[in-house]
C-alpha cells in the first residue's frame, strides 16, 4: 500500500511538473503586451485588458483564442481523440527541432518566416490554398488530395485558350494539354504521374502571345498530421510558405 501511495504521489508530481512546463506559442496578437511567436508556461497565469484578443497554440497542436478582459491560467482544450505528438515526427524548420508543435512554431514565428506578403492583390490569388497558383514564381506547393490536384491561373488570363505544357525535368516525360478559354483552372494531366520532391517546368502559352512559365516542386501532405498546426509546421518544412500562410489564418 506505501509503495502504492508512493507511486501514485510521484505520478502527481511528475504530472503537474509535466503539465507546468508545457508551453504554448501565441500566433496572434493584438496587443503590445504579447508579441506573436512568444512563448508562454501554460501554468503562467494570463491578463488580458478588454478588447484585446490573443490566439494561441499548445504543444499538442491545438488553438484557443482568448478575449479581453481576461485573467488567470489558461484553460487548455480536451486533449485530442486521436494520437497527436506520438505520431508527430518532428520537421526539419531551423529552430525548431522539437516534437512540440507549440516550440516549431514559435521558431517559425520568430523568423518571419510567415510574414511573405502577397505580391498580387487577394482577388487576383486563388481562395483554395490548395489550388497551384502557375502565373507565380512561388515554386513549391503542397497537395492535400492528389486526385484532386488543380491549376489556377488569374481571371485576367483565362479568357483566351492556352497551350499548357508540363515536363519532368529530371526524365523529360511531359504532357501538352489545351487549356480551355473562361477557365481559370484544369486539373493536372492524368497520363503524367507526378513524382513529389522532384522537379516540373510549367509553360502556359496564350492564343494571344503571351506566356508564363515557371518552376515547380509538389510535396503531398501527410495524412497522419492531426492539426492544422502540425500541417502549417510540415508544410513551413517544405517551402509552401504561401500556403501555410493561408491555413494559419484560420486557426482559432
Amino acid at each position: 500500500m506505501k509503495k502504492f501511495i508512493w507511486l501514485f504521489f510521484g505520478l502527481s508530481i511528475w504530472f503537474h511538473n509535466a503539465f507546468a512546463n508545457e508551453e504554448m506559442v501565441v500566433i496572434r496578437s493584438n496587443t503590445a503586451l504579447f508579441s506573436v511567436g512568444q512563448l508562454l508556461s501554460v501554468a503562467t497565469p494570463l491578463t488580458l485588458p478588454q478588447d484585446t484578443e490573443i490566439t494561441l497554440v499548445f504543444a499538442d497542436g491545438q488553438a484557443l483564442t482568448l478575449h479581453g478582459e481576461y485573467q488567470g491560467q489558461v484553460q487548455k482544450p480536451h486533449p485530442l481523440a486521436v494520437e497527436t505528438t506520438s505520431s508527430f515526427q518532428p520537421v526539419a524548420v531551423e529552430n525548431a527541432k522539437s516534437d512540440s508543435v507549440a516550440v516549431a512554431l514559435a521558431g517559425i514565428l520568430q523568423s518571419n518566416v510567415l510574414s511573405t506578403p502577397l505580391t498580387r492583390s487577394p482577388q487576383e490569388s486563388p481562395t483554395d490554398l490548395w489550388l497551384v497558383d502557375i502565373s507565380t514564381k512561388k515554386r513549391h506547393y503542397c497537395v492535400a488530395d492528389p486526385e484532386q490536384l488543380t491549376l489556377w491561373r488569374p481571371e485576367n488570363d483565362s479568357r483566351l485558350a492556352g497551350d499548357l505544357l508540363i515536363k519532368h525535368k529530371s526524365t523529360g516525360q511531359q504532357s501538352e494539354v489545351v487549356w480551355p478559354a473562361n477557365r481559370s483552372t484544369i486539373q493536372w494531366p492524368h497520363n503524367l504521374p507526378v513524382v513529389y520532391g522532384d522537379t516540373y517546368t510549367v509553360e502556359l502559352n496564350s492564343r494571344h502571345g503571351s506566356s508564363t512559365f515557371k518552376m515547380l516542386v509538389l510535396y503531398q501532405l501527410p495524412e497522419n498530421l492531426p492539426t492544422v498546426s502540425h500541417k502549417v509546421v510540415w508544410m513551413v518544412g517544405k517551402g509552401c510558405i504561401l500556403q501555410a500562410n493561408m491555413l494559419m489564418a484560420g486557426l482559432r
